[in-house]
């Protein structure tokens, strides 16, 4: 069995989209889901897709890499509704949407990690913005 280089806890659409980016880096990746589904709330609460929120017109403003960056744990992302950020802010990168963005960002920057031997905390930025945008994300 292949060694695993990024290891996504949670299937809910931050997670989805971390494991996805992070294996579209070519680097091992496992996703691992306590409940029988992925999704989170998607799948189980039966709330609407995430399928009309990606369009080749949209732009992703480039969100902050410290919100998903912790301030004492050497090579852990954060992403999904667990991003740091106060009342304000919490409330608007709460939504599937802001979920998604910051976990594909967390799965590029870990992959990126990896493949440069570095924490996550050294991670070059620009490498990480260059791969989303080789994943199709328009970073303005």
């Amino acid at each position: 069995m292949a060694e695993t280089d990024v290891l996504v806890i949670g299937g809910g659409p931050g997670g989805l989209s971390a494991a996805l980016a992070a294996a579209r880096e070519g680097v091992n990746t496992m996703l691992v889901e306590r409940h029988g589904c992925f999704g989170g709330v998607i799948t189980q609460a039966m709330i609407g897709t995430i399928a009309w929120y990606r369009t080749k017109m949209e732009t992703v403003d480039s969100v902050p890499y410290g919100i998903i960056l912790p301030q004492k744990v050497e090579n852990l992302l954060v992403a999904g509704r667990c991003v740091a950020g106060d009342k304000v802010s919490h409330a608007a990168t709460r939504q599937m949407m802001c979920c998604t963005v910051t976990g594909q960002g967390a799965g590029v920057a870990a992959a990126v990690s990896v493949k440069e031997n570095v924490t996550c905390r050294q991670v070059d930025i620009s490498e990480v913005q260059e791969a989303l945008k080789r994943q199709g994300v328009r970073i303005e």
